[in-house]
Formats: structure tokens, sequence, C-alpha cells
């Protein structure tokens, strides 16, 4: 069970089965010939030999000639602790280089399909999760649909102190926001038309919503790219906007 226990410690390593047992019979057998070793790690004389130039090639296995003869001998098994210690150094100098290629592959944008009321309440919720700021094309008629789940949403993004941007069409019960904007963390503008559908837009994320009254959807494309150019055309249009 002992000699079991270190095999497995062997190979979880980095030996393979063979490497691990031909380093544990030159190991106790110390300087000695290769068929010794074969027969003391139960392989083969010719697998052990080749075995054996895969340990020099480690640093794990040396030998001497004596008289012609190759002796083996197993180097001291600090030498697993120096090894990994060089490959740690080496990986923590190439690391940066690999984070940068990591970096620079362009990943496929994630989207994602809702329907219905309760679809719209996902994406709702979606938004809360992220706890960033919002930019916001609005079509009134979200509202209507969702005029219990909508004031909730309001809520809990004041609460999370998310910020919001919101560009709708003017419509009377909207003088009542005006003077609490502020205070409910949002700026909004009016567009000289009305929006046929809704564009939220927060952190990587863009929600695009169509409040159609038979069959309301959304869906949620998440992609840094796309959410940075939604942005870009809000700003412009948010400067246009009337107050």
């Amino acid at each position: 069970m002992f000699f079991m226990n270190i095999n497995e410690a062997l190979k979880d390593w980095g030996l393979n089965d063979k490497e691990a047992k031909v380093y544990l019979a030159t190991l106790q057998l110390g300087l000695s010939r290769v068929n010794d070793i074969a027969k003391k790690a139960g392989i083969l004389r010719e697998t052990t030999y080749f075995v054996l130039n895969s340990l020099i090639q480690r640093g794990l296995v040396g030998y001497v000639l004596k008289s012609g003869v190759k002796f083996f001998e197993a180097a001291d098994p600090g030498k697993f602790i120096s090894i990994l210690k060089e490959k740690e150094t080496k990986m923590k100098e190439i690391l940066p280089n690999l984070e940068e290629i990591k970096k620079s592959i362009i990943e496929k944008p994630v989207v994602e399909l809702y329907e219905g009321k309760e679809g719209l309440k996902t994406i709702l919720d979606d938004i809360i999760k992220t706890k960033q700021p919002m930019w916001a094309y609005a079509n009134y008629k979200i509202f209507e649909l969702l005029q219990f789940e909508f004031p909730h949403f309001v809520e809990k993004r004041i609460r999370n102190k998310i910020y919001a941007r919101i560009i709708q069409e003017r419509v009377p019960s909207l003088k009542r926001t005006s003077g609490v904007n502020r205070k409910e963390y949002r700026e909004m503008r009016f567009s000289p038309i009305v929006l046929k559908s809704n564009v939220f837009i927060y952190g990587d994320r863009v929600a695009l919503i169509n409040v159609s009254e038979r069959n309301p959807i959304g869906v949620i494309i998440e992609d840094r790219i796309i959410a940075d150019t939604q942005r870009q055309i809000f700003n412009i249009l948010w400067d246009v906007a009337k107050p």
C-alpha cells in the first residue's frame, strides 16, 4: 500500500505508470544495471531502457559507465520539487503572454430569447443583477404592458443605485416624474419620434424588447463590442433629444 501511494503521487506529478515504476525500482536498488531495474520494476528490459532514457532527459535518473556497462542511479527525490519550481518560474514568465492571447480571441456573442410577460420580467431582473448603469430607448407601451412589474423594477434599480439614462416619447404622465429624476438615479430626455421598440444597454449586454400585445418578446445579446456600439449611438441621440 505504501508503494502504491508513492506510485500514484509520482503519476500525479507527471510520470506515466512505467516511468513511476522504473524510477521507484532505480531508487530502491541504487546504482544498478538495466537488467536488475527491469526485473525489480516488472517491465521488459527493452522497455525499461527506453523509460530510463526518458527519465534521464527529465533529470530524474543519471548513469555512469563501468567497463563499458551503464549503471543507472535515481536522482535525489528533492529533484521533483526543483523541477516543479523551475516550471512555475517559466509559467509565471509566459503567463502575461498567454493572457494576451486569450484576450485577443474574438468570442461569439451570446444570444438569449425570451417570450411573454414572464420573459420580459426575466430581462428586467437581468438588468438589476448586473448592477451596471443602464441606457434605454423606451416605448411607453412597455410601462403599460408591465404596469405592475415595472414599478418593482424601478424600486430595485433605485435600491441598487443603478444609474439610468432614458430616451422616449413625451407623454403627459411623465411630467410627474421630472421632479424626482435625480432622487431616482435617472435622467430622461424625449425623442421627437415614437420609438417602436425598446433597447436596454447595460454592461456588455443589449436587451431588445418588442412589446407586441399578442406576443411580447425580448432578446438579450451579450457582446462587449455590440454594447459599446449601441452606447455610442445612444449618446448621439441623447445630444439631440430634448430635456
